[in-house]
C-alpha cells in the first residue's frame, strides 16, 4: 500500500506561552502546579533555558513553588529561626540602614534567599527576607480547618480556616495536607483538621498553615446537644 503522507511524522508544535519567552503554554501550565517548576519538568538539555521562567517561579504569587516557599519560610521563622547575628543583619538590610557584617552572616541569608546583591553589588533584602521577618513577628493561632474540596489535577485543596474567616475559602497545597495528615486526597473533603495559621492575615493568599493534623472526632450527639458536655 502506498503511503500518501510521506515517510516523516512530526508531533504538532506546542503553542508558545503568552506570558514568557522560554516555555510552551502546556509546560508553564504544569510548572505553575508543581514545586519542581518548569525547569524540573523538562528535558535536561532545556533545563537551563527555562530555569528562570517567571510563570512557575517561587517568587510569583499563586504558583505551587511560591506557596511551598512561604510554608518553608514560616516554619523556619517559627521552629528554627536564624541565629541572632544573622537576624540582626537581616533587620538592618530591611531597614535600609548600615549593613555591617563582622561575623560573616551574609552567606547564610544568601543561602536562604533572604538577601541578595543588587546590580551594584550591595547587599539587599529580598521579598523572602521580608516574609521571614513578618513570620517572626506575626501572631499565629491554633484553628480548626475544614476541607471543602480537592483538585487532584491541580494538586490544591480549598479549605475554610475558621480562625480567619467562616466562609471565605483559602487555597492550599494538597500535598501539604496529605503529607501532614496521612490521609489520601479522596479522604480529605469534608474532614476537619487542626493547624496553626496567621489568622490576622489581610487576604486568603497570605494565609500559611503549619503543623496540620487531623482533628479528633466530636463526641456522638455533640452537634444536637444530646451529650452532657454539650449542655
Amino acid at each position: 500500500m502506498t503511503e500518501t503522507f510521506g515517510p516523516l511524522y512530526e508531533r504538532p508544535k506546542s503553542q508558545d506561552c503568552p506570558d514568557c519567552s522560554c516555555c510552551t503554554a502546556p509546560l508553564c501550565e504544569r510548572g505553575r502546579r508543581s514545586t519542581m517548576r518548569c525547569s524540573g519538568l523538562t528535558d535536561a538539555s532545556l533545563m537551563q533555558i527555562v530555569s528562570g521562567c517567571p510563570c512557575s517561579a517561587e517568587t510569583t504569587p499563586g504558583t505551587h513553588a511560591w506557596r511551598a516557599a512561604h510554608i518553608r519560610i514560616t516554619r523556619h521563622a517559627t521552629e528554627r529561626p536564624l541565629v541572632a547575628p544573622a537576624a540582626t543583619l537581616l533587620h538592618a538590610l530591611a531597614a535600609g540602614g548600615p549593613s555591617e557584617d563582622p561575623e560573616g552572616m551574609f552567606g547564610i541569608l544568601l543561602a536562604h534567599r533572604y538577601a541578595a546583591r543588587d546590580v551594584d553589588g550591595r547587599p539587599v533584602v529580598t521579598a523572602f527576607g521580608r516574609r521571614y521577618l513578618e513570620a517572626r513577628s506575626e501572631d499565629r493561632f491554633p484553628t480548626p480547618v475544614q476541607v471543602e474540596a480537592v483538585d487532584v489535577k491541580a494538586r490544591t485543596a480549598t479549605v475554610v480556616v475558621v480562625g480567619w474567616h467562616l466562609t471565605q475559602a483559602v487555597t492550599v497545597l494538597l500535598d501539604q495536607l496529605t503529607t501532614e495528615t496521612g490521609l489520601k486526597a479522596e479522604e480529605l473533603p469534608g474532614k476537619f483538621l487542626e493547624a496553626e495559621a496567621n489568622c490576622r492575615a489581610a487576604t486568603a493568599d497570605e494565609i500559611v498553615l503549619t503543623t496540620v493534623r487531623l482533628a479528633p472526632e466530636l463526641p456522638t450527639g455533640w452537634m444536637d446537644g444530646s451529650t452532657p458536655d454539650a449542655e
